[in-house]
C-alpha cells in the first residue's frame, strides 16, 4: 500500500471497517449500494 495516497489508504480502511473485516468481491449490487450511499443529496 506505499503507492497510495493518504486518502486512498483511509478508503480502504473505511472499506474494511463497513465490511467487518471480511473481503467481499465488487458485485454490481456492492457498488451501487455504496456509490449511492456516498452520493451528495441533491436538492
Amino acid at each position: 500500500m506505499e503507492d497510495l495516497t493518504e486518502n486512498e489508504r483511509a478508503w480502504v480502511e473505511f472499506l474494511r471497517t463497513i465490511s467487518l473485516g471480511r473481503d467481499p468481491g465488487p458485485t454490481l449490487w456492492r457498488v451501487q449500494l455504496l456509490r449511492r450511499v456516498c452520493e451528495t443529496r441533491r436538492a
